[in-house]
């Protein structure tokens, strides 16, 4: 026998409509226009329903099944009818029920990144921009010490974020990367310098202390004011002495993680052969590795993080601090 597509009544209300599903396994179509919006479809929970949305007669938009007698659907353009099919029962009512209107999920923006003391002189359509502003990271500390013993990672640099009103003339300062320590004769890692943008201060990570004989304390993040959020940056990686591992620096989350990136890491602390340390962070900048016996640490990578720590090496630097801009 031929298949058929009933053409089934259509009952309303002000957010719900339904269409009375007969016979089971039989295709029925409804003439609704629906809006790009959140639909909820229920039936009774014994039976599952197919559903597929369509505009006009052959291009098909959306498809769903109901799974426990309800499923929800995004629909993310204009339909005129839909077309439905059930696996049992008789006479089941199927309902859409507007939920939510759907709202757009992306901005639209140009990211500008500021990696030099300058003015910024970039404006908008709508005069506002979402601005992250990072510090300079710290450098990790040499060590040319005792066999047992290694030096510590430098902190990742504070981080601001705040909606700015841009005036087409804002100074900004860019801080930068803190030096890695000398080996020669046990140096402390350098501190990050500070950035600042728009009345906010986004601090540098200090430098990560040497070893001492009885461990080295990882250099501290620096601290942010003037922002909506402020961050402080991630510890640099200690190194707890008497042969022990050297530790993971700690990150600094980014709030505006569609600006920039998720986070910044200070760099981690040296080991006299006990397993290295590797950096953390992501997006922003990723921490230095501790040195591992031989092996010299790394510098940050990206901007703010911090150095590794040392062990019969020179510390190794931290990364710059930076400005990101997102116009709209």
């Amino acid at each position: 026998m031929a298949s058929s597509v009933f053409p089934a009544p259509v009952s309303s209300s002000i957010n719900a409509s339904s269409i009375t599903a007969v016979s089971p396994l039989t295709l029925y179509q409804g003439l609704i226009a629906l809006e790009p919006a959140i639909y909820t479809i229920t039936c009774v929970s014994t039976t599952n329903t197919n559903i597929e949305f369509y505009s006009g007669a052959s291009t098909l938009v959306a498809n769903a099944v109901t799974v426990s007698g309800t499923v929800t659907i995004n629909l993310g353009s204009s339909v005129d009818r839909v077309r439905l099919w059930t696996n049992t029962g008789s006479n089941v009512v199927v309902t859409f029920t507007k939920t939510a209107s759907a709202l757009t999920n992306s901005f639209s923006g140009t990211l500008d990144t500021v990696t030099t003391t300058s003015t910024y002189t970039n404006t908008s359509a709508s005069g506002f921009a979402y601005a992250v502003l990072v510090g300079g990271g710290g450098g990790g500390a040499g060590f040319n010490g005792g066999s047992n013993d290694a030096s510590a990672g430098g902190g990742s640099g504070g981080i601001c974020a705040k909606l700015v009103t841009l005036t087409g003339s804002m100074p900004v300062v860019i801080g930068g990367a803190g030096g890695g320590g000398s080996m020669s004769s046990n140096v402390p890692g350098g501190n990050g310098g500070t950035s600042t943008f728009a009345g906010m201060s986004a601090g540098g990570g200090t430098g990560g202390s040497r070893a001492n004989g009885t461990g080295a304390a990882g250099g501290a993040g620096g601290t942010a004011t003037g922002g909506t959020y402020n961050i402080t940056g991630g510890i640099g990686g200690a190194q707890s002495g008497g042969g022990a591992a050297g530790r993971t620096g700690g990150t600094a989350v980014n709030p505006y993680s569609f600006v920039g990136g998720l986070s910044t890491g200070g760099g981690s602390g040296g080991s006299p052969g006990y397993g290295q340390a590797l950096g953390v962070g992501s997006g922003i900048g990723t921490g230095g590795n501790g040195a591992n016996g031989g092996t010299p640490p790394t510098a940050g990578s990206g901007y703010g993080s911090g150095g590794g720590g040392a062990h019969t090496h020179d510390g190794a630097s931290g990364a710059p601090g930076v400005l990101y801009v997102l116009r709209f």
